[in-house]
């Protein structure tokens, strides 16, 4: 037995000793000697019996690589002739005459060295020559090492020339008994008549199959033959596995001509005396310390490995470097160069076998991508794209010159998915014919074709993956976004209008953060460039070229029509009773809009206004297609307009808005540490079970709503599912954690009612895809089943509350669909649970006419035989006549012997046993053709049930989806009433106020006011202490003007007041005027890749509160103006809070350490001065040490005690002590200056103001010119007046 398989991670079985696939892609072989066949294959190490000499040689060193796995496979092999099993070893290879003493002149030469008591040579290298005992060191291909004398050995020198490729063919001769000793030995895949085509491209030709995993007892021997260059013959690949142990994988052959001694390997395992070792392939080592190679093959491969594949690119691919051309041959600086396209020379084409040149003809059109090229049961990935493999997916290099690695089938999904996730697009091409079909095409057509046919079956990347492992466990969506704009003066349209700085797109962006962008290529303005630069996390960029690839309104309006039109016609988006989401006005019908969503329709119908929107699907749909995407998807898509539509217009819109600072700055899904969900509000309120409901709660985080009704509503449906219905809340969660993510599954079998792409007939595939979308299908059935029921369980709750929206969600043909009557139907139509452990529909009668009809014909022919066994009987009158099988032959007429004299003429004898002669008659014989016929229709009909049932599953699309809707708002309700269990303090719900209750002054109160995801577990010693605050309100001041010391907690308080707008709020008491918009402005980062310094990013993001707050919005400003000097920071961040409180009159909180602010409005009455308390002690050398109190006390505080933060950072004590003192030296003249000069007075201030500006203007013109000293002292002096003309204004 082989032993059980490991993770293969990838990595393709070993099956035999082979340089790569080599007759299929390459003309022209490696370097290697060729080797007789009839070699012993066996190589000993023993160091008292390796040569028949009067002194035995000392024993092998071990290999002086320092790496200790197996040499790479990129090196010449030493030549254990390829399986020549049980053969007798005949005399060895003549030697070479006795070489005369050699030095370093033969150091890298290629040698073969002679074993007399092998009868073997064996080949590798010189590597060294030592001087004073005149030996040489030769390392075998093996990787072990020893010093030789040459003049004293049997040696071969090898030359450096190019030979065809072997290959392995039967023989007539016997072949002993062979096991494979493996770790993968199970993954070594049965080549023989499975149908797999990887080893061959012209197929069928036994001889060209290999004999590794026939039957043991099977005899034979495998011959090397030289391959012909006109056959696009691939023989069986082997491959190498990078293993953990430091041993070389071997075969062993039990039976006659085992030697006795035995070799140890490198790890000093002893092979032992049970067989002969056959080294297999040896993998290369990928070292990760090193680097793994993408182009630059030497970070990857050790050896001259590196140097080889060097040497070919640089000779054979020279195209590929600076004289590169595109498809139309545009070299790179054209400005119309396409980078993913290459231009192939004539000469190099010609020089192509048929399976290299298929490959370049997709590569050439897709340099941008990875062909997973399927070969038989692989998928292979030669050249730039194998370096791609061994970095990414750990996959070994095959030997040989050129660069190729690969997988088997069964691995595909997950390193499609390692690459997507990488960043790669990966182009998937698949075998589109069988190896008898190309042999077919070839008789009945005269194609000269030697290749099967491979088409273009996916194209994928992070925002087209469907499906892998990690798509399962994470549950975040996978957003692909299409960009397009018109700039029209500081406007900029982008399907919404939006401002000069890109509000609205920032917002998008920051909520969706998707991996994938589409857009016209050079068509962006650069400030919407920065913005995809800032608000984004690397995503996947994708340029189309405008109108021919990323279409326009027009031609987006045409293709997808003719979508929906084709969809129409197969009947898939018929609607059941009451579902309507396709149906439109009957105007509409007249402009061709009838199959339209209605969202598409209303599109459609506005005319330019619409035209980018549109225009954006069109690239949308475009990249799509490539990926094989588009119908399937827009045939079932729920189209939604963006929140940003109309972003501007906030009275209308149900939702608060959070801008991309607010979300950022707030920490609603990242932290500001490593980018982690971890400590953000997120994942303080999600205990979603569902990764659907997860998905929806972030979209609610981002959109809180805003309407007071709307709010009531949900407040009354979260405190509903609280209380006495709490276990029913609890068992419908456990209900549901049994659930897949069947938003994603149900997005999967949709897909599967398209045959198109991989899922298409003609895709020829080994592993049983049928059987996994069966096992889909059903999980699907089973998860909306436990939807339904869980829904329904929760239903019993209605009749003790009244929450309008429970009721909604929880009545069926409501906001619950009923679904019973389909499942059903379902249920009725086949076994579920039989189905998915079989892989194979049986549907019970009734459940598909198809079948039915296929069944009935059946039964009708087999009555008829039934029928005419009886009429026999009686012809006969023998009632002991019967029917019987032999073999084959069914409805053989069982007759006696002794009436064989009584039979008709027309009864012809099939067979015969002792008593009985058995027969076929005219009858008999039609009747089994018609039945051969029906079964293979009923067979037929089996094959294609589950498309039927798959067809007629998504007719009900909308219903599905509208149950998972369901169940995911229901998870998050509970979600938000089991998230207030786990706030540290007391919780309440907030009183929304509406206008009448406030006089028309928005406010905001909280009595205790506590932090939604700080907890005193998360605070080392302390405890989080909670706050009374007021803000706005009738009689209330409405701006809070915040100071206090370093670390006292300020921006906690503004984030703990920005936070709190939730279902439940940690608070005793909390009231809250509607906010349309919040604005948060704190933290220092710049962003440098865009172009904007820290200073300039904290204005740009104060530009866009100051233009876009309302009277409603909520605005937290921390530390406004602390990135540039303190006489402007403090100009700026007091001209904004002026601003703001008398212009806007919003509600806020602005803190600061500009002391002079709260001087300036300590009498204002719409300010309150507050601060953050705290106990000032004295320390060493005068040093203060200040004990942070972190409660919100009335009054401003005195100073920053920013020395002390120093002492708690560690700086020495003598640095403290020299800033404390400055600090008071600072402090006493604070606000003093000299005397002004008599030129200046209070009555001409104005005057002089307005000369200051036009010395600054001049000034600033001279700088523009040029940057002078004497600029720079105006500058100066300028300055000095501005803040003696400040101080006068003051007095």
């Amino acid at each position: 037995m082989a032993p059980s398989r490991r993770l293969s991670n990838g990595r393709s079985p070993l099956v035999n000793q082979q340089r790569q696939i080599t007759s299929f892609f390459s003309k022209s072989s490696s370097s290697s000697s060729s080797i007789t066949p009839t070699q012993n294959p066996t190589k000993l190490s023993s160091s008292a019996n390796r040569k028949s000499k009067p002194k035995p040689k000392p024993s092998r060193s071990p290999s002086p690589s320092p790496s200790p796995s197996t040499p790479s496979p990129l090196q010449s092999k030493l030549k254990k002739p390829l399986l020549v099993i049980g053969a007798s070893p005949s005399s060895p290879l003549s030697p070479a005459p006795l070489e005369k003493s050699r030095g370093e002149e033969v150091v890298g030469k290629r040698i073969k060295v002679y074993w007399p008591l092998d009868k073997s040579w064996y080949e590798g290298s010189v590597k060294s020559f030592d001087r004073d005992s005149g030996k040489h060191l030769v390392e075998y291909d093996d990787g072990e090492a020893e010093s030789i004398e040459l003049a004293k050995e049997k040696i071969e020198w090898i030359e450096q020339s190019v030979k065809k490729f072997k290959r392995l063919r039967k023989g007539p001769l016997s072949v002993e008994k062979m096991v494979i000793d493996d770790d993968d030995g199970d993954e070594a895949e049965n080549l023989e008549g499975s149908g797999d085509d990887s080893s061959d491209e012209d197929w069928g030709k036994s001889a060209e199959k290999e004999g590794i995993e026939e039957e043991c007892e099977e005899k034979e021997v495998v011959e090397l033959e030289d391959e012909d260059e006109d056959k696009e013959d691939e023989p069986v690949r082997s491959r190498g596995k990078r293993g953990g142990k430091d041993k070389t994988r071997k075969r062993k052959m039990g039976g006659e001509g085992n030697v006795g001694s035995s070799k140890k390997n490198k790890g000093g395992e002893d092979v032992g005396n049970g067989g002969l070792k056959v080294s297999l392939m040896e993998p290369t080592n990928n070292n990760a310390d090193s680097g793994k190679a993408s182009n630059a093959i030497n970070t990857t491969l050790s050896g001259d490995a590196p140097e080889r594949f060097s040497m070919r690119e640089a000779t054979k691919l020279r195209f590929l470097g600076q004289s590169r051309r595109d498809a139309k041959r545009r070299r790179p600086g054209d400005p119309d160069y396409d980078p993913r396209t290459l231009y192939l020379p004539l000469d190099f084409v010609k020089s192509l076998s048929d399976g290299q040149r298929q490959w370049w003809e997709f590569k050439s059109k897709h340099m941008d991508k990875v062909l997973f090229f399927k070969m038989g049961k692989f998928y292979e990935l030669f050249e730039m794209d194998a370096h791609i493999g061994a970095k990414e997916l750990d996959l070994q290099y095959m030997k040989g010159e050129q660069p190729h690695c690969g997988f088997p089938e069964r691995n595909f999904s997950m390193n499609l998915e390692k690459l997507a996730r990488k960043g790669y697009r990966v182009l998937v091409v698949e075998q589109t014919e069988t190896p008898e079909q190309l042999e077919l095409r070839r008789k009945e057509k005269g194609s000269k074709d030697k290749v099967v046919k491979r088409e273009i079956c996916a194209v994928v990347t992070k925002g087209t993956l469907t499906e892998g492992e990690m798509l399962s466990a994470n549950p975040d969506a996978s957003y692909l976004m299409a960009v397009t704009e018109n700039c029209q003066n500081a406007e900029r349209i982008f399907g919404f209008g939006d401002d000069s700085e890109c509000s609205a797109l920032s917002c998008l962006l920051s909520e969706l953060r998707p991996v994938e962008i589409v857009k016209p290529a050079k068509e962006l303005s650069l400030e919407t460039e920065k913005v995809l630069l800032r608000q984004t996390r690397s995503p996947l960029v994708n340029e189309l070229v405008p109108e021919l690839e990323f279409w326009d309104a027009e031609k987006t309006v045409h293709e997808v029509k003719s979508i929906y039109e084709r969809a129409s016609d197969k009947s898939v988006l018929k609607s059941s009773s009451g579902e309507n989401d396709h149906a439109v006005d009957s105007s509409t019908q007249d402009d061709g809009l009838a199959f339209l969503p209605d969202v598409l329709a209303e599109l459609v119908g506005a005319g330019e206004d619409s035209s980018y929107a549109l225009s954006a699907l069109g690239g949308t749909l475009f990249y799509l297609k490539q990926a094989f995407l588009d119908e399937t998807l827009l045939r079932f898509a729920k189209f939604e307009l963006l929140p940003s539509s109309g972003f501007g217009d906030v009275i209308s819109k149900p939702y608060l808005v959070l801008d991309s600072a607010a979300l950022e700055n707030l920490e609603i899904f990242e932290n500001s540490r490593n980018g982690d969900s971890a400590g953000t509000l997120y994942a303080q309120l999600n205990h979603c079970v569902t990764a659907f409901g997860k998905r929806l709660l972030k979209t609610w985080l981002a959109r809180p709503l805003y309407h007071v009704e709307s709010i009531k509503e949900r407040q009354e449906a979260v405190a509903s599912l609280r209380g006495v219905n709490l276990p029913f809340s609890l068992e419908y969660r456990k209900a549901l954690s049994r659930l897949p993510d069947i938003e994603r599954l149900l997005a999967r079998v949709f897909s599967l009612s398209e045959a198109n792409g991989r899922n298409a007939s003609k895709v020829v595939l080994y592993e049983d895809a049928s059987k996994k979308q069966l096992q889909e299908f059903t999980s699907a059935l089973h998860s909306c089943e436990l939807m339904a029921q869980a829904c329904s369980v929760l239903g019993a709750i209605l009749g003790n509350v009244e929450c309008r929206q429970l009721h909604h969600l929880l009545t069926p043909g409501s906001g619950f669909p009923d679904v019973e009557l389909v499942l059903t139907h379902f249920k009725d139509a086949f076994d579920w649970v039989e189905a998915n452990s079989s892989g194979r529909i049986i549907p019970r009668e009734g459940a598909d006419v198809e079948y039915d009809s296929a069944c009935k014909r059946v039964k009708e022919i087999e009555t008829s035989l039934t029928k005419y066994l009886k009429e026999q009987r009686k012809l006969l009158g023998d009632t002991s006549i019967t029917y019987v099988t032999v073999g084959k032959e069914t409805y053989l007429l069982e007759v006696p012997e002794s009436m064989g004299s009584c039979v008709p003429r027309d009864y012809e004898l099939r067979s015969s046993k002792k008593g009985f002669f058995r027969y076929w008659t005219p009858n008999v014989k039609l009747w089994l053709a018609e039945l051969a016929q029906a079964e293979s229709e009923k067979e037929s009909s089996l094959k294609n049930i589950l498309q039927r049932l798959i067809g007629r599953f998504c007719e009900h699309h909308i219903k599905w989806r509208q149950l998972v809707s369901t169940t995911a708002e229901l998870d998050v309700l509970i979600s938000l009433a089991i998230a207030c269990d786990f706030y540290e303090g007391p919780a309440c719900q907030p009183i929304i106020l509406s206008a009448s209750r406030t006089d028309g002054i928005p406010g905001f109160s909280a009595k205790s006011l506590g932090h939604p995801v700080l907890r005193s577990d998360s605070l080392g010693k302390g405890s989080f202490v909670p706050n009374d605050i007021t803000i706005g309100g009738s009689g209330n001041p409405s701006f809070i003007l915040l100071t206090g010391p370093n670390m006292g907690g300020k921006s906690t308080l503004l984030r703990q007041v920005c936070l709190t707008l939730g279902a439940y709020v940690p608070a005793e008491r909390f009231e809250l005027s509607p906010v349309d918009r919040i604005f948060v402005r704190m933290g220092a980062k710049d962003h440098i890749m865009a172009g904007q310094s820290t200073f300039l990013t904290e204005l740009s993001e104060t530009a866009v509160m100051l233009s876009s707050a309302t009277r409603n919005s909520l605005v937290a400003l921390d530390e406004l103006g602390r990135g540039t000097s303190t006489s402007d920071g403090q100009a700026i961040a007091e001209s904004v809070l002026e601003h703001f409180v008398h212009k806007v009159k919003c509600r806020g909180m602005f803190s600061t350490h500009y002391h002079r602010l709260a001087v300036d409005y300590q009498n204002d009455p719409k300010v309150l001065l507050s601060h953050m308390a705290c106990q000032v002690g004295r320390g060493v050398g005068g040093v203060e040490e200040v004990t942070f109190l972190y409660r919100l006390t009335a009054g401003a505080c005195p100073k920053s005690y920013g020395v002390n933060v120093a002492r708690l950072a560690g700086l020495p004590d003598f640095v403290l002590q020299n800033a404390a003192a400055k600090s008071r030296e600072f402090e006493a003249i604070y606000g003093k200056h000299k005397k002004p000069p008599e030129n200046i007075s209070n009555q001409n201030a104005v005057e002089q103001i307005v000369v200051l500006i036009q010395k600054l203007n001049g000034v600033v013109a001279n700088l523009r010119c040029q940057e002078s000293l004497e600029s720079i002292s105006h500058l100066i002096d300028l300055q000095q007046e501005s803040r003696i003309l400040c101080e006068i204004d003051s007095r």
